[in-house]
């Protein structure tokens, strides 16, 4: 590897250097002889930076943070009388699936099936909005009752995803797939009309055909969509999506200031192969309790579906886009955040290797068009804190509640705190307000 390899040290060490740039006071605090001797607080094994944040014993005032709460993963649920209102074709199919699983399953599982497919709560209160899951959740379906359970939460703007079967028919091939994406960005618009600062509703759109795509691109745009969802496993048309012929989409969303994302599920398909868990029963087993906070996906899934967000990224960075499009909005939702900073710092090193080749293409590391255009969603189980102090990208790690899926949890607010807290109230409101920011515009800007 070359010398001019950036590890975590320089990684961290330019974290602090910008943050001070940018008037962090808490970066004010390092002393400029401490950046010089960050490698020497490197624990062995572990890249630990602990420079980044001087330890905080205080309590987090999370009262600050209601009301301005940026939330960048909650979903739209239909139950089985709606769910062709939002997915035409492909939603009645869907319906009449699960009331033939609801026949056939053993009794428990149909039991708490059952509980997470039935019609909208009117039921408003602190506790409903988040212990109730599913359809049945306050706020599941309507825009009206999404806006009453925002407020309740004390979330400003979320972010707002289709379920994840209608999410995998529409990007599916083939016209039912195209149908069902023109359907769910239909309902999307007029869900999002109710509120567009507020109800950031993601479109969908399907890149099997490049050209679809960008028709499709064009007209949510027009009616005042800001946000799609890429199928992170699909080589657009065949080609890089940092290929050419994708920037007419990228430079749209750039212009619109609306938002670029991945979301969980779209990976599917990405493995040339899914035999890597078969055999294996602890890897490959099936999910039956669809009340349960953690096992929704096996443990293979859950340890493998962030490499097709990975790929698409490092292509993305690599291919210039974020060179080209310096204003492109970009986020990974629902897909972990422990895998960014070593991919930027990988990056970082393959950027050094290829120097020559890619000075034409890219004026700054890796990394720092990561920092710049990514935000990710941390689970609310991952140590956010130490990732910080490992790596730095403070700025890259929002808070998302999942709403009403169950593996969101029920205290959300509670388990991200905790996470957080002993960096301190700064770290605490980038991560719950500030980062969030940069995909989730005031439309009152554009």
């Amino acid at each position: 590897m070359r010398a001019g390899a950036r590890g975590a040290p320089e990684i961290a060490v330019s974290n602090v250097r910008r943050a001070r740039h940018r008037g962090d006071a808490r970066a004010q605090e390092v002393p400029e002889d401490g950046l010089h001797q960050v490698r020497r607080q490197i624990h062995p094994g572990t890249c630990h930076v602990s420079t980044l944040y001087p330890a905080e014993n205080t309590m987090l005032d999370m009262k600050q943070f209601h009301g301005r709460l940026n939330d960048l993963d909650s979903h739209i649920q239909p139950s089985l009388s709606n769910y062709e209102v939002a997915a035409g074709e492909t939603g009645r199919n869907f319906a009449n699936a699960i009331r033939g699983a609801l026949q056939t399953l053993p009794p428990d599982a149909a039991r708490k099936l059952s509980g997470l497919i039935g019609e909208e709560s009117s039921e408003f209160t602190e506790e409903t909005v988040w212990k109730t899951k599913g359809a049945s959740a306050p706020g599941s379906f309507t825009p009206e009752g999404r806006l009453r359970t925002l407020d309740l939460m004390g979330v400003r703007r979320a972010l707002i995803f289709s379920d994840p079967g209608i999410q995998a028919a529409s990007f599916a091939p083939g016209e039912l797939g195209v149908a069902t994406m023109r359907h769910w960005n239909d309902f999307a618009l007029r869900f999002g009309g109710h509120d567009r600062d507020r109800l950031r509703v993601a479109a969908l759109l399907n890149t099997h055909d490049i050209d679809v795509a960008t028709a499709e691109a064009e007209r949510v745009l027009a009616a005042g969509g800001r946000a799609f969802v890429f199928a992170s496993s699909v080589a657009p048309g065949q080609l890089s999506p940092a290929h050419e012929r994708m920037d007419r989409i990228w430079g749209m969303i750039s212009e619109a200031r609306a938002t670029a994302l991945l979301h969980i599920g779209g990976e599917h398909g990405f493995m040339g192969s899914d035999a890597w868990a078969r055999g294996v029963d602890h890897l490959e087993f099936q999910p039956h309790d669809f009340t349960s906070e953690t096992e929704q996906i096996n443990t293979y899934t859950f340890a493998s579906f962030h490499y097709a967000p990975q790929n698409f990224i490092s292509t993305l960075v690599l291919g210039g886009v974020f060179e080209r499009f310096p204003d492109l909005r970009f986020g990974a939702i629902e897909l972990g955040a422990g895998w960014l900073a070593p991919m930027a710092e990988r990056l970082d090193q393959v950027a050094s290797l290829y120097a020559r080749r890619l000075a034409p293409v890219l004026s700054l590391r890796p990394s720092e068009y990561i920092r710049r255009n990514v935000r990710v969603t941390p689970f609310r189980i991952e140590p956010v804190a130490t990732y910080i102090d490992r790596y730095g990208f403070d700025e890259c790690y929002c808070f998302s509640s999942d709403f009403p899926h169950p593996e969101g949890g029920v205290e959300p607010l509670k388990e991200f705190r905790q996470n957080i807290e002993r960096l301190g109230q700064g770290a605490a409101e980038k991560l719950f307000v500030k980062n969030a920011e940069w995909v989730l515009p005031a439309l009152s800007e554009n």
